[in-house]
């Protein structure tokens, strides 16, 4: 799942509301000392190894433990399976494990939607979101579509005209898709692949118009001559970064597409109050130190850090966010 910075700044106005009446609470987690898990700490992840969410967690990992600001050796476990059920299931059937928390990733919000399953995201010990991902259109470099108008345009000429390969029904490709069509009053024919770098093979192969990719994902090949960008989905531009400080956000084109990438951590039901302020206290740590900033630099992602007190209302905001867009694109179940 993804939500754009309009949307989490829309929701820091509820999130105020919501930590205001937390904090007037006795005994919850802003009162609490923080305390420490004794023994090995496991992330769980639902992404196999070399997805985004895994690399991204395997890089909080190293560095809670190389800067010392936690001693316990921590694992990154792949739980895959479900698209992301198994691993939810897995943290879920743990209340109350000190040593287990469940990274954060659109699907625990989007698969249960889809599928017409009980929540996930309200199950969980909401602890922090700290990663964002944004997302770039591209097409191929020897393609005469320059442009996202020119995609439209192409688009209009007859029903299904343009084809976009995606990573999954449901998944960041395919809510793109359901976002454009919307904005621009086209249909597109998207064919799903089992996995994002499937989907991106048979763009590169000729059989896609167009590809969504994340920023990172896309910059060796925008340098190496592959494909060309015609939009960021963000809400400004990345002017930070030479390699898209050019490239117009859909916004700017006039395209209401807006799409993130938000990753964080949760911890199991139950979860003791000190324990999750221990977290929130050490991933506010290691978001200002110089280790993170050259990761996230490295990565072109940005830090917008929700800790404890705001992160129950965001996750909310999120799966509200989801649903709505899903629905929007015919695939909730209700």
């Amino acid at each position: 799942m993804s939500i754009g910075r309009a949307e989490s700044l829309r929701l820091a106005g509820a999130a105020a509301l919501a930590t205001g009446l937390l904090l007037a609470q006795p005994g919850n987690a802003a009162a609490q000392e923080a305390t420490a898990p004794t023994g090995p700490i496991e992330i769980t992840s639902g992404t196999g190894a070399g997805g985004t969410p895994d690399v991204a967690m395997r890089i909080v990992a190293k560095i809670l433990n190389e800067t010392g600001l936690i001693e316990n050796p921590i694992v990154v476990q792949n739980r895959t399976g479900g698209s992301w059920m198994v691993a939810s299931n897995y943290v879920i059937g743990r209340p109350g494990d000190a040593n287990t928390v469940m990274t954060v990733a659109g699907p625990i919000f989007s698969t249960p939607i889809q599928q017409g399953l009980p929540t996930v995201y309200d199950k969980l010990t909401p602890i922090a979101m700290f990663i964002t991902g944004e997302l770039v259109i591209a097409v191929q470099a020897d393609s005469p579509l320059d442009t996202l108008a020119d995609i439209v345009a192409k688009a209009k000429e007859k029903p299904n005209n343009v084809t976009v390969a995606g990573a999954q029904v449901g998944a960041n490709d395919h809510q793109v898709i359901g976002l454009l069509e919307k904005s621009a009053g086209v249909d597109i024919n998207f064919v799903p692949f089992d996995s994002g770098a499937a989907a991106e093979a048979a763009f590169m192969g000729g059989n896609s118009d167009f590809v969504t990719l994340a920023l990172n994902e896309a910059a060796p090949l925008i340098e190496g001559g592959k494909i060309k960008p015609v939009a960021v989905l963000s809400e400004e531009r990345r002017s930070d970064l030479d390699l898209y400080k050019d490239v117009p956000t859909a916004k700017e084109l006039g395209y209401d597409i807006v799409l993130d990438q938000n990753w964080g951590l949760a911890g199991p039901p139950g979860l003791d109050p000190a324990i999750a302020k221990w977290w929130d206290e050490k991933l506010s740590a290691m978001v200002q130190t110089e280790q993170w900033k050259t990761e996230i630099a490295r990565n072109m992602w940005r830090t917008d850090y929700v800790g404890l007190d705001r992160s129950k209302a965001h996750l909310q905001g999120m799966q509200d966010y989801t649903f709505e867009l899903l629905d929007g694109i015919g695939l909730a179940k209700k």
